[in-house]
């Protein structure tokens, strides 16, 4: 979908407005950092940074199944990854704290960069799978105090807006660790900001938390099935024909997956 000539005075406005605010609030997130170790303050402030950009850009996003997350409750969730739109969404609803697995090369970027860094966020090395499995390995002390670790299953945005190829890593780290799996799906981020375009077209995201998958005793010959399983519980409540621009489904859906209106949002 092309970003529209009447869109493009809202679209400069609004990345001027980016621009600032990761100006503004990238130093500052740095900087609260190096003087509260739980991570918390600098938590607050990305979800500050999240909320102006998601204001400026027009993508609103609504929350169902919250109440399926026990609270000091830590999880490696795994939602699908359907653009940038939906990391916006997913920092202004999810309702634990959690640390971003991303890129290495993400955090190379200057203030951005450095500031996500400084959330506690795990950096990989996608061309190096052993590496990367064994920072994960390692990144288990992050999820003290509640934390929670999030990674894409997918490892990279969606091309066609479906649920892609799930790899291993963080179910590796889930079974190791015993930790339970949150499976997370995303609707309507794909079409509002698909891989190649640079803006979103204003819409609405849903997010809907799925039932939380029990890792404890599993090792990593279940790997394989935990994957299938988590896969499934994501599709679940995945409906590709979603639109963000009049928040319509093709089966409206509650958030336990059955026919509906959404129980239980939070916006």
């Amino acid at each position: 979908m092309r970003f529209k000539p009447r869109y493009w005075p809202r679209g400069l406005v609004a990345v001027i407005t980016v621009v600032i605010a990761t100006g503004v609030l990238g130093p500052l997130l740095i900087l609260v950092s190096l003087f509260n170790s739980t991570g918390r303050a600098a938590y607050t402030v990305m979800c500050m940074w999240a909320w102006v950009c998601s204001k400026v850009l027009g993508v609103s996003a609504s929350l169902h199944g919250a109440e399926k997350i026990v609270p000091g409750t830590s999880y490696v969730i795994t939602p699908n990854h359907q653009s940038n739109a939906d990391i916006l969404a997913l920092v202004r609803m999810l309702p634990t704290p959690y640390r971003w697995v991303i890129k290495k090369q993400l955090v190379r970027i200057p203030v951005f960069g450095w500031a996500l860094a400084s959330t506690g966020a795990v950096s990989l090395d996608r061309s190096n799978t052993a590496q990367s499995v064994e920072r994960l390995r390692k990144s288990v002390d992050k999820l003290k105090g509640g934390w929670s670790l999030l990674i894409y299953p997918e490892g990279t945005r969606t091309r066609d807006g479906n649920v892609q190829t799930f790899k291993k890593g963080g179910f590796m780290l889930a079974v190791n660790t015993g930790i339970p799996i949150l499976p997370v799906t995303v609707n309507g981020a794909f079409k509002m900001l698909p891989k190649t375009a640079w803006l979103p077209i204003p819409g609405h995201v849903t997010v809907t938390i799925g039932d939380p998958i029990p890792t404890e005793g599993l090792t990593q010959v279940d790997v394989p099935q935990l994957m299938e399983r988590t896969k499934q519980a994501v599709l679940k409540n995945f409906d590709p024909d979603y639109d963000p621009y009049t928040g319509t489904a093709s089966t409206p859906m509650t958030a336990d997956g059955k026919t509906g209106m959404p129980a239980g949002a939070r916006t």
